[in-house]
């Protein structure tokens, strides 16, 4: 399939499984352009196998986002990319995920695209925890640029081998929201990438919809703690024989959506009041 072909059946696919669900609903024309141009562009063929993203990020201005909130949506558009996929004789390296995100940057009428592939299962990414002594005895490499976008607004850089995060204050990333719990979930560097270890939390550890005791991260995974979102980003991430990246889709406008990141003096611990 060429891209208008893409965009054609993706479109024709969610209107009919809308009316369904959803009588009334529709999903907007950009939506349907962004996500066909997301996979047209992310492919990759090797061996004469096209493989396309797994892993799709919807990032919208939060009126837009409302109308998500329903999962039949989400389901309706997973659908519809598997659908076409297998119709175009595409293949996924492990099952779909579709996730939504909010920013009050993007337009009410925009929206901004993330895609990934993975090229292990989530199986055989699982790592062995290593305590912090461990970590930092072995220099672990901390992989650079790395950081998360807490909540859509603000940014923590992720500089140091080992980050708890939770409601006590005492982590390095403290987030004051009673769904998290006091010692929530911790990043890890190993072997220059970091991993995420749910450190039996109440609520739960999730990445990409999916919950997980313990997940490698890629650039643009969405990781809930207990309905707090935490996107991982890095920018300019170094090419890996063993990993197969896809850049995002960027946004057509000109503008970037930034945020600011306030350091405490004394110490690297990061307190992010819930939003009233």
């Amino acid at each position: 399939m060429n891209l208008r072909e893409i965009e054609s059946r993706l479109q024709t696919l969610i209107e009919v499984d809308l009316l369904k669900v959803l009588p009334g609903r529709r999903v907007e024309d950009v939506i349907v352009q962004k996500l066909a141009t997301a996979i047209q562009q992310n492919r990759i063929v090797e061996g004469g196998v096209t493989t396309i993203p797994d892993v799709y990020m919807l990032a919208l201005n939060p009126e837009t986002a409302k109308t998500w909130m329903d999962e039949r949506l989400l389901t309706v558009i997973l659908n519809s990319i598997t659908t076409v996929a297998h119709e175009a004789g595409f293949k996924f390296t492990i099952s779909p995920t579709v996730t939504v995100t909010t920013d009050d940057r993007i337009h009410i009428t925009d929206v901004e695209i993330t895609t990934s592939h993975r090229i292990e299962t989530m199986a055989e990414t699982n790592a062995t925890p290593l305590d912090t002594g461990s970590l930092e005895a072995a220099g672990e490499k901390i992989p650079e640029n790395s950081f998360l976008i807490v909540e859509g607004v603000k940014i923590y850089p992720l500089t140091l081998p080992v980050v708890n995060i939770g409601r006590r204050l005492d982590n390095q990333l403290v987030i004051d929201d009673p769904r998290v719990s006091r010692n929530h979930a911790q990043l890890r560097a190993i072997k220059g990438r970091f991993v995420v270890f749910d450190l039996n939390s109440t609520g739960g550890t999730f990445v990409n919809g999916q919950r997980t005791s313990q997940s490698v991260l890629y650039p643009g995974d969405v990781i809930s703690l207990a309905g707090v979102a935490l996107i991982f980003g890095q920018d300019n991430p170094p090419p890996r024989p063993d990993l197969k990246n896809t850049a995002p889709f960027k946004n057509q406008a000109p503008d970037r959506p930034t945020a600011v990141f306030s350091k405490e003096k004394d110490h690297s611990t990061a307190d992010f009041k819930k939003k009233k």
